[in-house]
């Protein structure tokens, strides 16, 4: 895509965001107001329930916003080099899996370095983590593993899920691909801009018992 239509783009995207946000707070603030003047006692559990509604499509279309505006916007990364299994073990930490779901860890990479970005790294992995979950509609169990292969640590994260779609195999990191019925199917396609402004790499492979998906990094000396 030429500059000038990534700026445009860029542009547009900047505006809607801005234009959009603001109904989404008065929204917000409206269904507060509705909230505090019902009380917390004696709520019609119907109201109640699309009170939480509204609450939770207001966080949901937020974040849409905010990953149209991540994606379009220049992205400059501030790394420094760190052990991987660390920053692995922290972005982990960090990752709320539904109740359904078990992560299962094995680190491997030892004291192995990598240049890395931990905020962008753990923004990335939880895309890919989100993708996993919700290919097994969450529950079951992703097994994830590091290591060092040719001169690169990696990161790999397995799922139970049906594999991935051949309609979207060959177009799976870019912007906007997504076989499921909502999302704007930018949760990979940020993973993989996170991980190239530090010279990572991220792949996919299908198999009959689910999906791998390897992160990787020059590994420091």
């Amino acid at each position: 895509m030429a500059d000038d239509q990534s700026d445009l783009i860029g542009r547009i995207a900047s505006v809607l965001g801005h234009e959009l946000r603001n109904p989404l707070a008065v929204i917000n603030n409206s269904a507060y107001f509705v909230r505090a003047k019902l009380g917390s006692a004696g709520v019609d559990p119907k109201v109640e329930k699309h009170l939480k509604i509204i609450e939770s499509e207001i966080t949901r279309a937020d974040g849409l916003i905010g990953d149209i505006l991540t994606y379009v916007r220049p992205y400059e990364a501030s790394a420094e080099t760190k052990v991987f299994d660390a920053v692995v073990k922290s972005a982990l930490a960090a990752y709320e899996a539904p109740k359904g779901v078990k992560l299962e860890v094995k680190l491997g990479a030892k004291d192995a370095k990598a240049k890395v970005d931990s905020k962008s790294f753990s923004e990335a992995l939880k895309r890919v983590l989100d993708n996993a979950v919700d290919a097994m509609d969450s529950k079951g169990t992703v097994k994830i593993a590091t290591g060092i292969e040719s001169a690169r640590v990696f990161i790999s994260i397995v799922d139970a899920g049906p594999g991935v779609d051949s309609k979207v195999k060959n177009t799976l990191f870019d912007p906007f691909v997504t076989s499921k019925p909502r999302g704007l199917g930018l949760g990979l396609a940020l993973a993989k801009k996170f991980l190239s402004a530090v010279g990572g790499e991220i792949t996919a492979e299908s198999n009959s018992k689910g999906a791998t998906f390897r992160i990787t990094l020059p590994q420091e000396r």
